[in-house]
C-alpha cells in the first residue's frame, strides 16, 4: 500500500483527491497483495513432502478476496477510464510470475510493482495517466529489489557467493538513495525530497552490521528492509505533498 501514497499525495498537490477513491485503491491493494501471498502459501503447501491440515481453508478464504477485488477493479475501470486495466494487467502478470515461478528469480519481478502502484494510484484518483507518477516509484523499486534478493538469494547462498549478494544488496539500497539525490533537480521530487535520505542511511547502517552478524536468519534484514521501504515512501509522500 505504501507507493499508493506517493501517487496519492502527487494528485493531492495537484489539486485532485478524492477521498472514497483514495480508500477504495487501499482495498483493492490489500486484495491483491492477500491473494499473491494466499496463492504463494496455497501452492507451497500443495508440495507433496508438506502435510498441512488447514490447506483445503485457503480457497474458501481466496474467493470473498478476489471478489473485494474484482469490485474494487470495475469500480476505477468505470469512474477512471479503461487505461485502469492496463496497470491492472501488468500487476497480474508480475502476479503470477511470483506464484507460478516460471523460471529461475521470476519473483524478483515484484520489485517492479511500486511505480505501478504509485502510478496507478495516481490515475485512479485523477482518472489521468502521468510519467511524473510512475518515475516517483522508481526509489521504492530499488529498494524492493534489495529486500528480495536479500531473503530469497542472498540467505540461500554461503561463502563467497554470499558476499556477491551482500554487496548486491547494500549496493541496491545505496542505489535507491542515490536516486533520490538525482530527482530533486530533475524536479521530480522537491528538495524537501531530500528527506529520503534518512530513512535510507539509518536502515543501511543498521542491514550493514545486522546482516554481517546474522548468516542464518533472513528476518531480522529482511524487516529492516521493509522498514525501509515504509519510512521511505512515507517521506517521500509528504515531501511531495508538503514541499
Amino acid at each position: 500500500m505504501m507507493p499508493a501514497l506517493i501517487g496519492a499525495a502527487l494528485a493531492a498537490r495537484g489539486g485532485t483527491f478524492l477521498w472514497l477513491r483514495f480508500l477504495l485503491v487501499l482495498v483493492g491493494l490489500a486484495a491483491a497483495e492477500m491473494l499473491n501471498l494466499l496463492g504463494s502459501d496455497y501452492r507451497m503447501l500443495r508440495r507433496p513432502q508438506r502435510k498441512e491440515p488447514r490447506l483445503p481453508r485457503i480457497p474458501l478464504v481466496l474467493a470473498p478476496v478476489a471478489l473485494i477485488g474484482l469490485a474494487a477493479a470495475l469500480y476505477f475501470t468505470f469512474t477512471a477510464g479503461i487505461g485502469v486495466l492496463i496497470f491492472l494487467a501488468a500487476a497480474a502478470v508480475i502476479g503470477a510470475l511470483y506464484v507460478f515461478s516460471p523460471f529461475q528469480y521470476a519473483f524478483l519481478y515484484t520489485a517492479f510493482i511500486p511505480p505501478l502502484i504509485s502510478a496507478g494510484a495516481y490515475l485512479a484518483i485523477t482518472g489521468r495517466i502521468e510519467g511524473l507518477a510512475f518515475a516517483a516509484g522508481i526509489p521504492i523499486t530499488l529498494i524492493s529489489l534489495a529486500v528480495i534478493v536479500g531473503y530469497r538469494v542472498m540467505y540461500g547462498q554461503s561463502g563467497s557467493a554470499r558476499r556477491r549478494s551482500r554487496a548486491v544488496v547494500l549496493a541496491l539500497y545505496c542505489l535507491a538513495g542515490i536516486n533520490v539525490v538525482l530527482y530533486v533537480p530533475a524536479d521530480i521530487y522537491p528538495w524537501t525530497g531530500l528527506a529520503a535520505l534518512v530513512p535510507i542511511a539509518v536502515f543501511l547502517c543498521l542491514l550493514g552490521r545486522v546482516s554481517t552478524r546474522e548468516r542464518e536468519d533472513p528476518v531480522p534484514v529482511t524487516a529492516l528492509g521493509v522498514m525501509m521501504h515504509t519510512s521511505t515512501c512515507l517521506v517521500i509522500a509528504a515531501a511531495v505533498l508538503f514541499g
